[in-house]
């Protein structure tokens, strides 16, 4: 039976909606953030979140202390250096954050069909068990999926493909009978094919693909497109009924 392996921050879960809604609040209750726009103020905090996240990935630090890094480093980029003012921005912004989760657009009519065709659907992530346990929860993903497979769990990250083989195990499942949907082009396409699995590249961003032969999908809706990519790609199409 075909299986599809999901990530799931800004694959199914829109991380960037929740990121961005969040520092929005910021922008309005802390005119410090205000001296740039929120699009750079959102390119900046990617950046830092994406370094300080390799960090906690390896454990050397762990997610608070990663996020009040994050806003004591975009306060360094203002020219200011205040602990207190760093942890009070990260509060606020955790709080808004977490109250800001949606699914990607069609990432739940999507699980529904792939559910519909009888396949197993196995999450595999870099991040805590308890905070993708959440979001799954929140956005009616827990009902859909077989299994999770997390890297604070596994004790490894993608792209390695040993958290792709655990996660393959989960369900007994072998590579070549697997599709593995991701936003991310190192952690989930690289990270896939080095473990023998088809990858699909959710471009949302239109970025320019690095290999044009991998399939890719702009958006998960119209759902009956994004299926069709997906069957194409090796997930078998439902059998019809008799």
């Amino acid at each position: 039976m075909p299986i599809l392996l999901c990530d799931l921050d800004d694959t199914l879960f829109d991380h960037d909606r929740a990121t961005r809604d969040a520092l929005a609040v910021l922008r309005a209750h802390h005119p410090v953030m205000t001296r740039w726009s929120l699009d750079e103020l959102d390119a900046r905090h990617r950046v830092w979140l994406e370094t300080l996240h390799v960090q906690v990935l390896a454990g050397r630090m762990t997610v608070d202390e990663a996020r009040r890094e994050r806003f004591a480093g975009l306060l360094g980029d203002a020219g200011i250096r205040d602990e207190a003012l760093a942890h009070a921005l990260a509060g606020v912004y955790r709080e808004s954050y977490a109250s800001q989760w949606h699914p990607v657009p069609g990432a739940l009519e999507l699980l529904q069909a792939v559910r519909a065709g009888h396949h197993a659907i196995v999450i595999v992530t870099n991040n805590g068990v308890a905070e993708q346990q959440l979001k799954l929860e929140r956005c009616g993903f827990d009902a859909l999926i077989d299994a999770m497979v997390t890297s604070e769990e596994a004790g490894i990250s993608k792209p390695s493909r040993e958290i792709f083989d655990r996660a393959l195990a989960r369900v007994s499942a072998r590579a070549s009978e697997a599709v593995m949907l991701g936003d991310a082009w190192v952690a989930d396409v690289e990270g896939a094919r080095a473990a023998g699995v088809i990858p699909v590249w959710l471009n949302r961003r239109g970025r320019p693909s690095p290999d044009a032969t991998v399939a890719e999908l702009a958006a998960l809706e119209p759902v009956g497109d994004a299926l069709a990519v997906l069957h194409r790609a090796g997930l078998r199409a439902p059998k019809a009924s008799s």
